[in-house]
């Protein structure tokens, strides 16, 4: 007997219609996925900073916490505002089929889908689609599974200029969803061993979200908590993770340093580091170091920028040699 689960007809007609765009090369690269198999490794913060710093460059930027922990409302300042509904408008369009909404402007040019509890109900769907789709013999039912949040992301997709979104670290099928509906994956890591074995895993969940999305890339490793002035340990570590990659893409030249000062005074003030350094009421070392954590992001936007450009030159070069 079928288990009782959403009817995932709207989803596999999206994603035939979505790998017919791919084929004709005209299926635009906007939504950048920041992961990583392990927590801690500073994934919200940067997905906060690089979306609010894209959107300072004017490009309309969406922002989807795909995390029940919902941090973003801290980053951002957005607790306890009409901006925060607990994952429930990200909950209606995935179960519902409701338009991915976003509860509203947290910065100029910057739109949010907070995640939270209510993510709970998605999370519960998507194991029990997963259930569902083993048991069938029809490969299209195997994997359609995989394609609900692609399904609700590409109908709003030209609504944007980039989509940013920030997956929870621990849930396969979470992460396996973010995957399938992004174009380009943005992996934050430390250096310690447990964080690299997260990295593998995220390359494992890669591989099985390609069967559904070829056009996947990986846009960049960036090493996160990092001290500025161990060149020749930075160094080491970039060497080990390009190692991990096997040459599927490289490490970010911009690290972020650590600094856990300024780490809690932006949660504390819900500001991003760029916005906070401008703060005349931090004590003058913080803002020293606040400035410095800043400019660490603004290099980073910058160059997920050019790493994106590349990735759209060589899209480019493709489509021109059919």
């Amino acid at each position: 007997m079928r288990l009782g689960v959403v009817d995932l007809s709207r989803v596999k007609a999206a994603l035939r219609r979505r790998l017919q765009l791919m084929s004709e090369g005209v299926h635009d690269r906007k939504v950048i996925v920041i992961i990583n198999g392990k927590g801690g490794v500073g994934k919200s913060s940067l997905s906060s900073a690089i979306a609010a710093a894209l959107a300072k460059t004017g490009l309309q930027v969406l922002l989807i916490e795909i995390d029940e922990q919902g941090n973003h409302c801290e980053d951002l300042g957005t607790t306890g505002t009409e901006l925060a509904d607990d994952g429930q408008a990200q909950a209606a369009a995935i179960l519902e089929g409701k338009p991915l909404t976003p509860t509203g402007e947290a910065r100029p040019n910057l739109y949010v889908v907070p995640g939270g509890s209510a993510l709970q109900d998605v999370i519960e769907e998507l194991y029990c689609q997963r259930r569902a789709a083993a048991t069938s013999d029809d490969p299209e039912d195997q994997l359609a599974w995989m394609g609900m949040y692609a399904s609700a992301v590409d109908a709003v997709r030209h609504l944007y200029d980039v989509i940013v979104l920030d997956v929870a670290p621990g849930s396969e099928p979470l992460q396996l969803q973010a995957l399938v509906a992004g174009d380009m994956a943005l992996v934050p890591t430390r250096s310690d061993p447990s964080s690299r074995k997260g990295l593998r895993t995220v390359a494992r969940r890669f591989a099985v979200a390609m069967r559904l999305n070829p056009q996947l890339r990986l846009l960049g490793v960036v090493l996160f908590a990092t001290a500025s002035a161990a060149t020749r340990v930075q160094q080491k570590i970039r060497d080990q993770l390009a190692h991990d990659l096997n040459g599927a893409a490289g490490v970010m030249e911009q690290t972020i340093r650590h600094v856990e000062a300024a780490a809690v005074a932006c949660r504390t003030h819900g500001q991003v580091p760029q916005e906070l350094a401008a703060s005349p009421d931090l004590d003058p070392a913080l803002r020293r170091s606040m400035k410095a954590l800043a400019g660490d992001y603004r290099s980073l936007a910058l160059e997920v920028l050019q790493a994106k450009a590349e990735l759209d030159q060589a899209d480019a070069n493709r489509k021109a040699r059919r």
